[in-house]
């Protein structure tokens, strides 16, 4: 028998206090009459690097902060485990995130209401797309926000590679992109970050710091979620393991609101008897609710990096290693709120079509402004000793689909976590001609005149079969899984279309869990959008 000690008692219990359950606790709490409890399995984010754009390298290389999840082999990349890092800390992967602010296409939206997500097109999303934010750009309302908590703005000094890549860009045909996340996303551009006056502009900043104040707002950190607990079919509280090691538990009036992330939120849905039947079974985990789909339809952004030596072009790689140039580096961000230190992990994307007929881009490329040492494993490596740039492809809308299962029923083991990248052979496609046009960006000017040397792949790769395999060999996470609690108006959706938990009461999921396709390009906004959406779903239901 557990012994489990009361920890209180609020309207709402928030599991999780990411981007979305930062959102959820500030807006849950605006009525004074409802008293709302967060829970955070990480710390709060105090680590000054969290809140430098450029600090989200280091937490990278460090693990902190982290809940350091590694994937299965991977059948199609030879046999590849992956790191996958989420962010463990107040803020969640929006506080360790690379900041790129994107929502991807209009169309995204429009194909989750065609999917069965019905009230979830773009004309419906947009209204919270605008709310959540302050564009810093032209006045467009359209399309943006001006009174939001979240700040957004383009670059505002692109570095000489950034430049380059945009114009190199251009010169193949591509447009400039005006706002892309205006009327529509396809070209090239600068990217928006979430970066207000030098510093990430984190949810946690932008919706969790001004509500902590709020009496009937209660925040617990390192508490690591357990279980939801029922009695019968209605939810009525969680249990957490606190830092002394003791289980608590919070109960919960009206709802609880599991917002931990598209790896642990189906996790705990498992633990807490809500999934398959008999996998549950097999575990000794009683079943609550039978749901097959928990854990299904895993997707995510596949990423593979082109590197290049390169003349010397203000990279971050030639400032880290010149003493007095980081010096400069930490002035010129101290004084002014200017320089590397501002920019997070890309400065620039192109949305481009790779394939005959295409209605819209398959592929997004990313421009970053330093380069790894090769020699080293990507989730330990270190910037490369030469000047150098990196840039990225990544396949916008991904047709493979992979799942996640329990290892065990203690809720301290990590989930099997099984991507299944280049599993749709549509897959492989897209992503082989999005690496020849990588190459032919990195062979026009004015990118290739600071170019020196490929790195990677390197000029020796020029068929099909030489770039499939170093797809195969190379690619790797662009850190953007979603879809393991699919919403929808069909029966075996895990969550309805007001991400209520379909077989019990009183359990909502909010969070990249949700979604029923990945958008097209980073997720974080539509993590904030469906958020915002969801609060006032909540809000109404009261």
């Amino acid at each position: 028998m557990r012994r489990m000690r009361e920890a209180g008692e609020a309207d709402y219990v928030i599991l999780g206090g990411g981007s979305a359950g930062c959102v959820m606790a500030a807006r849950l709490s605006e009525d004074a009459g409802n008293k709302v409890t967060l829970l955070e399995a990480g710390p709060w984010d105090r680590n000054p690097w969290i809140h430098i754009p450029m600090g989200f390298a280091r937490l990278y290389v460090t693990q902190k902060f982290d809940w350091n999840y590694r994937t299965e082999a991977e059948p199609e990349l030879d046999g590849r485990e992956m790191y996958w890092p989420r962010g463990k800390v107040i803020g969640g992967s929006g506080s360790v995130n690379g900041l790129v602010f994107l929502r991807g296409s209009p169309r995204d939206y429009d194909r989750w209401a065609q999917s069965g997500a019905r009230g979830w097109s773009y004309e419906d999303c947009l209204p919270a797309f605008r709310k959540l934010e302050t564009f810093a750009g032209p006045a467009n309302g359209e399309y943006r926000g001006k009174d939001g908590p979240v700040r957004v703005a383009e670059v505002p000094y692109p570095t000489p590679g950034c430049r380059a890549f945009v114009e190199a860009c251009m010169a193949l045909g591509f447009p400039r992109c005006e706002d892309f996340n205006g009327a529509w996303y396809e070209g090239v551009a600068p990217n928006q970050l979430n970066v207000h006056q030098g510093r990430r502009w984190s949810p946690a900043v932008a919706y969790l710091r001004p509500a902590i104040k709020r009496p009937n707002l209660r925040v617990e950190t390192e508490r690591l979620g357990l279980r939801v607990l029922f009695e019968g079919k209605r939810a009525v509280g969680v249990a957490v393991r606190g830092p002394d090691g003791a289980e608590e538990v919070h109960r919960a009036r009206r709802e609880v609101i599991l917002s931990a992330g598209a790896i642990e939120s189906p996790k705990l849905l498992m633990l807490s008897g809500v999934g398959d039947g008999a996998a549950l079974q097999g575990f000794g985990v009683p079943v609550v609710a039978e749901a097959p789909e928990v854990g299904r339809n895993l997707q995510d952004h596949f990423m593979v990096r082109l590197a290049f030596r390169t003349k010397p072009a203000d990279t971050l790689n030639e400032t880290m290693t010149n003493p007095v140039k980081v010096a400069k580096m930490g002035a010129e961000w101290a004084l002014r709120r200017r320089g590397h230190m501002t920019i997070g992990a890309a400065e620039a994307s192109l949305f481009a079509r790779v394939l005959p007929g295409s209605e819209e881009p398959e592929v997004q490329y990313q421009f970053v402004n330093f380069s790894l040492d090769a020699s080293q494993a990507v989730s330990t490596a270190r910037l490369a000793k030469h000047p150098g740039f990196t840039f990225n492809f990544t396949q916008c809308r991904p047709d493979s689909r992979g799942e996640l299962t329990l290892r065990s029923p203690d809720p301290a083991d990590k989930p099997r976590i099984q991507p299944r990248y280049l599993s749709a052979p549509s897959d492989v496609r897209v992503m082989l001609e999005g690496a020849k046009l990588a190459r032919r960006i990195a062979t026009t000017q004015p990118f290739a005149g600071l170019v020196e040397e490929e790195l990677s792949p390197g000029p020796g790769t020029r068929s099909d079969d030489d770039f499939l395999a170093y797809l195969r060999a190379a690619g790797t996470t662009v850190y953007h899984p979603c879809g393991t609690n699919r919403m929808g108006a069909d029966d075996r959706s895990v969550v309805d279309t007001e991400l209520r938990v379909r077989g019990v009461q009183g359990l909502r999921v909010v969070d990249a869990s949700v979604f029923p396709l990945v958008p097209s390009s980073n997720i974080h906004p539509a993590v904030l959008m469906t958020a915002e959406r969801a609060a006032e779903m909540v809000k109404r239901a009261a």
